[in-house]
């Protein structure tokens, strides 16, 4: 089965099918991020040490940006030896970080990853909307048996989910879409309950799952004003009500079979 994990309680993702797992935006050691905003790590969150102790291999990591609070560059250095994915600037900012096999693709691009078990997770790199679409992309992720029998298919868009990105992705399983919209001063960057609730109900998602949950949670009181938040996982839930499409919050450390939903 095709399971997906919630590494930490921002926005690092596991995939796991047939023995591999791929890794969405890692961020596996305690240092906290800093810069344009901060973000703790707190107690709980999955580190490289949990899923060494894990069975199955790591056979990707694919990373949405370049940005520090996608691309955790500690946390690269221990997996230099593990293909990276990402846009131009992401493979750059690894092979800069020590990754040794790093692979650059432009949005429309697929690759595939080898599952140990048989099978592989086909991988294709979708469109952000503007304007983090210049420096962001999200991928969608689909699983095959050794039969090439589709065994589930998620897409994740931390950033800006946009309707006709979710209209090209036929019909996904899960989509793991923020639910609060985040404006930098006047630069919109990632959607509200809104427009990801539209995006997934367009993608005939059974089911809309959270990411960057509270992105102003640590952030010190000059960040706070540089960054308007709004909209919450109640507010995603609500837009989906009548729907096909079911909202779940996952929690850190949460697993959910992509199939079932459960």
């Amino acid at each position: 089965m095709m399971l997906l994990r919630r590494l930490d309680d921002y926005q690092s993702w596991q995939i796991s099918f047939a023995g591999t797992s791929i890794l969405v935006d890692p961020w596996l050691t305690p240092e906290p991020i800093r810069g344009a905003f901060d973000r703790q790590h707190p107690a709980g969150f999955t580190s490289l040490r949990d899923l060494q102790l894990e069975s199955g291999s790591i056979g990707a990591i694919v990373l949405c940006t370049s940005v520090n609070d996608h691309l955790r560059a500690e946390t690269l250095k221990l997996m230099s030896d593990i293909p990276v994915h990402g846009n131009l600037k992401a493979a750059k900012a690894a092979r800069a970080a020590g990754c040794t096999s790093t692979h650059a693709h432009e949005v429309g691009d697929s690759f595939a990853v080898a599952c140990t078990e048989g099978g592989e997770i086909r991988v294709t790199v979708t469109q952000t909307g503007l304007p983090l679409g210049l420096i962001a992309v999200g991928y969608l992720f689909e699983a095959f048996d050794h039969e090439q029998i589709s065994a589930g298919r998620i897409w994740i868009e931390p950033h800006q989910p946009t309707k006709a990105t979710a209209e090209t992705l036929g019909t996904v399983d899960v989509a793991v879409l923020p639910t609060q919209s985040v404006v930098a001063v006047v630069l919109p960057v990632t959607a509200g309950p809104k427009k990801s609730a539209q995006a997934a109900k367009l993608a005939n998602a059974r089911a809309l799952v959270a990411t960057a949950t509270q992105p102003q949670r640590d952030m010190k009181l000059w960040q706070k004003a540089l960054y308007y938040v709004n909209g919450s996982n109640a507010h995603a839930h609500n837009q989906l009500v009548g729907t096909n499409t079911q909202f779940i919050e996952l929690r850190t450390g949460d697993w959910l079979d992509v199939k079932s939903g459960r």
